[in-house]
């Protein structure tokens, strides 16, 4: 198989998918009365890398665009796709933002863990959003994908 750069992106994207799913779960385990003090270390590293992962992954998005060959057909939904990866990388910004100032000031509870949970669901939405229209792009207009 001959390495292409944008092969770079479909490479990297199951990164901050898993990251910050496993992140999510770790912030929803910690909603349970006695949840293990490790947890709320997990959730955040698992949230800030997740973030770092996804803003790297946009990047190479970008790349990819530029250089993976076009489909015309294709163009709405790539649109779309990098729209929703720009949100998807704000709102898990806002979210690593949020979640340094818990940590760091001890405010871990009440409205900032409330806005922490609706910050994750609206997060992990624009997530599966953004890996279903890239899915689409793969799999839908065959973009990125060589015929033999």
């Amino acid at each position: 198989m001959e390495f292409k750069l944008y092969h770079l992106h479909p490479a990297a994207v199951h990164f901050p998918i898993a990251l910050l799913a496993l992140g999510a779960a770790a912030a929803g385990l910690r909603l349970r009365k006695n949840a293990p003090e490790w947890l709320a270390k997990a959730e955040s590293w698992l949230l800030w890398l997740g973030t770092l992962s996804a803003w790297a992954t946009l990047g190479l998005g970008l790349l990819a665009q530029k250089t993976a060959p076009h489909v015309p057909l294709a163009w709405e939904v790539l649109a779309e796709h990098e729209e929703l990866a720009w949100w998807t990388c704000a709102v898990f910004s806002a979210l690593s933002g949020l979640r340094v100032f818990a940590v760091k000031t001890g405010r871990d509870a009440g409205k900032v863990r409330a806005a922490q949970a609706l910050l994750w669901a609206i997060g992990l939405g624009l997530l599966v959003a953004t890996a279903m229209h890239g899915g689409e792009l793969v799999y839908g207009f065959g973009l990125g994908v060589g015929a033999r």
